[in-house]
């Protein structure tokens, strides 16, 4: 899937002495990313065995290198997660943060994630903001809590989650105890996400913080769409035009179901359109749900056209699909990654150390969601935690072989 991974470690700024080092900085940079795929939750967790069984050889596999025995002796060592941090301390984190665009447009490239645009035009990207780090107290400092801004790309069929830019929640006025504004931090990432896919068709997928002036003229510049969930309190104006406008809009209305998990969901679409959200003019969806569960409410605010053919992919492969970056974030703080587990108390080093993360994430998505979902196709239920822990066993007892094919793709017509 990629095979210029370990170039693309490569070409990270290396700030060491190389001739003084028993590890590559690809060994070094390798060593994060299993720390995160195999879902360990702490460094110490890692640390523990990473010399045990048939790891060091492997690594090497992974890495594509050789031990020099004769400077380094005969037996193969992964370095500690100590030496990974000192050295990542040093290294710019904008530099680090190239990596997981490289995995998300090597995707893109291969046409896998074509079945994840909204209309067959838009892709769904998702952002939102979560606590990365709780912090750890240094001798100069108390603890504080680090922030993250991201924005990844969702593929509803496929259940992925790809991360493509992060934008870092910084404290900027330590005396006052100030904290960056998550909008501020928006803006940033967004002009980023612009200047790295300038012609992607992009749909943002936004929360209740975001129906805003600021979000929507940053829409109408780069020419992008957005579905946002929209609350009665944070547009109250807006939110009483809506309701008004659905009530005398008898069209505007469609039913549909969908399967939950406890059982068939009835669905009621009903939508407004040119609502005045100051120099702005959009449509509001309203979804109300009524099934096993307590019924729901769903409300969005969107620049899409809304139509009857329209609305029902609207509202289940755009507004519903928001949710999936808070499955995201879910899977990093309680499925292993160690989101929120204060790493290191270097800043520098837990900005590469979270962008490792999002790699080793990618990587196993792909992996869980491809070839080990093929391989267990027979089993009646296998969960991404226990796929994880049969990787982590396999690397320390099943030795990598040295002379495994080149990868290849076989691709298949249907032939009259």
């Amino acid at each position: 899937m990629f095979p210029d991974l370990n170039a693309w470690l490569d070409d990270v700024p290396d700030p060491r002495v190389k001739a003084m080092c028993t590890y590559s900085f690809r060994h070094v940079l390798w060593q994060g990313i299993a720390t995160f795929l195999l879902r360990n939750g702490s460094r110490n967790a890692f640390d523990a065995d990473r010399n045990s069984g048939c790891l060091p050889d492997n690594m090497l596999r992974v890495c594509g290198e050789a031990w020099d025995r004769e400077r380094l002796g005969e037996r193969r060592t992964v370095t500690c997660s100590g030496n990974t941090v000192v050295h990542l301390a040093r290294v710019p984190a904008p530099a680090m943060a190239r990596l997981p665009l490289l995995l998300a447009r090597r995707l893109l490239a291969m046409r896998m994630l074509e079945e994840g645009r909204l209309f067959g035009t838009w892709w769904l990207v998702a952002i939102d903001g979560t606590l990365r780090d709780r912090g750890r107290r240094t001798r100069d400092s108390a603890a504080r809590y680090r922030y993250v801004v991201e924005a990844a790309l969702i593929v509803l069929p496929l259940g992925l989650r790809i991360p493509l830019v992060s934008e870092f929640q910084d404290m900027r006025d330590p005396a006052r105890e100030k904290e960056d504004c998550e909008l501020n931090a928006f803006l940033r990432l967004t002009e980023r996400l612009k200047q790295e896919f300038p012609r992607l068709p992009v749909c943002l997928l936004l929360d209740g913080l975001y129906p805003v002036k600021a979000v929507f003229d940053r829409c109408r510049a780069y020419g992008w769409k957005l579905v946002a969930t929209l609350r009665e309190g944070r547009q109250p104006t807006a939110w009483g035009e809506a309701s008004a406008i659905v009530q005398m809009s008898t069209k505007n209305v469609r039913f549909g179901t969908r399967l939950g998990e406890e059982g068939w969901i009835n669905q009621t679409m009903r939508w407004a359109d040119d609502v005045p959200f100051g120099q702005h003019t959009l449509q509001v969806v309203f979804l109300s749900e009524v099934g096993p569960d307590a019924p729901k409410l769903w409300v969005w605010v969107t620049n899409l056209m809304v139509t009857p053919e329209r609305v029902d992919e609207l509202v289940n492969r755009g507004g519903r699909a928001r949710q999936e970056i808070e499955t995201h974030f879910n899977v990093g703080k309680n499925g292993g990654f160690g989101l929120e587990h204060a790493f290191c108390a270097n800043e520098e080093a837990s900005r590469n150390l979270h962008v490792l993360m999002q790699v080793a994430s990618v990587l196993g998505q792909v992996l869980i969601r491809g070839v080990l979902r093929r391989l267990t196709r027979g089993c009646r239920k296998v969960t991404d935690v226990k796929l994880t822990q049969m990787l982590r066993a396999s690397l320390f007892y099943v030795p990598i072989p040295p002379d495994l094919p080149p990868p290849f793709q076989l691709r298949f017509c249907n032939s009259s």
